[in-house]
């Protein structure tokens, strides 16, 4: 059975979602549910005041519940009230916004709205200016009435928009969507709330403290024009770049001239530099904030867009990025693991290196991977004419050009990107080093120029383990790629994303079907994970966050000795699901690797 449920909730000026992120406003002491609407299976939807919702969670709700899965249209945002207000956690969680997403991408709105309009379905008719700032007691019966209807009327809607767009959605993905949802409506990860003041603290000295030491303030730093004239007192000569009105100075964080300004010999002039992209980045500061925040009113709820990327990837919602934790980041020590379990952190190991030498057919660094060999010293070795073992600190070298070469990218880029590595590559020869060395791989780039021709044209074609057809790549599970935007203008071609027009070219298109089939690869092992009895708490791109038991250390022989074996058995086994080959990708050597322990670091 599924059951669709639309809240209706208490607003106004100052408390909104316009203003707050989903987590704070449903957990605010100001949340108030006004009326709720229930739709069973194709039934007519009906709706209920609180008190009566109550009562029917009481009363019918237990009669059924392990074989219901619930229907949303944003279901984090009705899942975390339903858990949070309710103590409601469903067997299964549907969501016709993340359905959206995967089917139409983000390029216009998903609203309900805006994909009845879309779909022929009924239109919403809710006037939320009739409630804002007005509680329940306050709303007179007419209101309600209006209220109660169009809340009903968009549980029908959502039914019906759920069964269209069934019709084309992958069967494979219902799961991966009631994961995402369970990671933001059922949190069980524990926030350090003094260990993430003191970094949002630490953050905000340090910005102040580098600016009254150049005698200048945040403003002077923040526009474009002050900076520059601040560069220009220095005796700067500032460069340009092409903006959409015109030239514009490039002192943004990726250019060229701010890196070179960044590391000048004159100090105050590589102060100032850093100190604008200080005050401009302000990610560690604000970030350790919301979740400090988030910590106070309780456990850390991640949430993440499901297929928030053109190759089906995840990204980071509701203004807490949990995707992009770097490894460094103090803010890894503040998520930690409630009582009774420890973090498991699996992740692929080379997964997009293994995966497109393998789709290429490259047998020779396949079997490499395959031997358990160190999987850079080759591409090191042939860079550098000598061998280079496994310490020579040579080696890093190897691993930036096997690890960045494998999607075109070209010698100027790819120094660049070395040095701000702090590694010094001469960009061509590590190209053409690894050009040479990967024949195959360099032959599949070619290979996706003709591919995307024919899903320009909308030809069936076959490439690799992919079926083409009607602009579409799809993999044997059903699942596909959209490329039916793509269009070839001014001599390239060109995809429409949610960031607009961006180029296209073979190897581009590479690069997106091996993130897709990595991201296939970690959707089917966060399954296997689940039925292994490792709840998913949240995840990082390749790395998926597990809760590990630790309760139970038999006593028998040394208590530490032993929580170290089980400690293994749990790491054993995680990998192994990890490295699991797919059905799908025969002689793909997946490895993996798991770090546990009490905190995300």
């Amino acid at each position: 059975m599924i059951i669709t449920l639309d809240f209706e909730t208490y607003y106004d000026s100052d408390y909104t979602l316009k203003k707050m992120t989903t987590e704070s406003y449903i957990r605010d002491p100001r949340f108030e549910a006004l009326l709720v609407g229930i739709k069973a299976d194709n039934t007519p939807a009906i709706c209920l005041s609180p008190e009566q919702f109550k009562r029917w969670l009481n009363d019918i709700w237990p009669a059924f519940k392990a074989n219901v899965a619930l229907l949303c249209h944003h279901a984090q945002f009705d899942g975390l009230i339903l858990s949070h207000h309710f103590g409601i956690k469903p067997k299964r969680w549907l969501c016709t916004l993340s359905m959206a997403r995967y089917l139409h991408g983000q390029r216009d709105s998903l609203s309900l709205a805006s994909l009845a309009v879309k779909y022929g379905l009924r239109e919403k008719t809710i006037d939320y200016d009739d409630f804002k700032g007005r509680r329940l007691a306050d709303l007179d019966m007419g209101t309600l009435e209006r209220l109660g209807r169009g809340c009903a009327r968009d549980c029908d809607t959502t039914y019906d928009l759920f069964v269209a767009m069934a019709r084309e959605f992958p069967v494979s993905e219902y799961r991966a969507i009631d994961t995402t949802v369970r990671m933001f409506t059922e949190p069980r990860l524990v926030g350090d709330i003094n260990l993430f003041a003191d970094i949002r603290d630490r953050e905000f000295q340090s910005k102040n403290e580098r600016m009254y030491a150049l005698g200048v303030g945040e403003s002077d730093l923040q526009s474009a024009a002050k900076f520059t004239a601040l560069l220009e007192a220095e005796g700067v000569e500032i460069e340009y770049k092409e903006g959409s009105a015109g030239p514009i100075p490039a002192i943004a964080k990726t250019d060229e001239f701010m890196r070179r300004l960044c590391e000048c010999e004159d100090e105050r002039v590589a102060s100032l530099a850093n100190a604008r992209l200080e005050v401009r980045s302000t990610i560690a500061e604000t970030r350790a904030g919301r979740l400090h925040d988030m910590a106070s009113r309780g456990n850390l709820a991640v949430y993440l867009n499901y297929c928030g990327a053109h190759t089906r990837r995840w990204s980071g919602g509701d203004s807490a990025n949990f995707q992009n934790l770097n490894r460094s980041s103090d803010l890894r020590r503040g998520i930690r693991a409630p009582e009774g379990y420890l973090i498991a952190a699996p992740d692929q190991s080379q997964g997009e290196c293994r995966i497109l030498n393998w789709l290429a057919g490259q047998e020779d660094v396949i079997e490499r991977f395959r031997r358990g060999e160190d999987p850079y010293l080759p591409m090191a070795s042939r860079y550098h004419g000598r061998p280079i073992a496994k310490g020579d600190p040579e080696r890093q070298d190897g691993k930036t050009i096997e690890l960045a070469c494998g999607f075109g990218m070209g010698g100027d880029k790819l120094q660049a990107r070395a040095k701000s590595q702090g590694v010094a590559l001469d960009g061509k020869r590590a190209v053409d080093a690894y050009r040479e060395t990967h024949p195959k791989v360099v032959y599949l780039w070619d290979q996706a120029k003709w591919v995307l021709d024919a899903l320009a044209r909308g030809l069936s074609f076959e490439w690799a383990l992919l079926h083409g057809e009607n602009g579409k790549l799809y993999h044997p599970n059903g699942s596909w790629l959209d490329y039916s935007s793509l269009k070839w203008e001014e001599g390239e071609w060109r995809l429409h994303g949610r960031r607009g027009w961006s180029k296209m070219y073979g190897a581009k298109l590479v690069e997106n079907v091996v993130q897709w089939l990595s991201r296939i690869v970690t959707a089917e092992a966060m399954r296997r994970f689940e039925d292994a009895g490792y709840p998913i708490v949240g995840m990082s791109h390749d790395d998926v966050w597990l809760l590990v038991p630790c309760r139970e250390i038999p006593d028998i022989i040394d208590p530490r000795i032993k929580y170290h074996a089980v400690l293994q058995d749990h790491k054993d086994k995680i990998i192994e699901i990890m490295r699991q080959v797919p059905d799908w990708a025969p002689g793909l050597p997946l490895d993996a690797d798991c770090k546990i322990g009490k905190t995300y670091s």
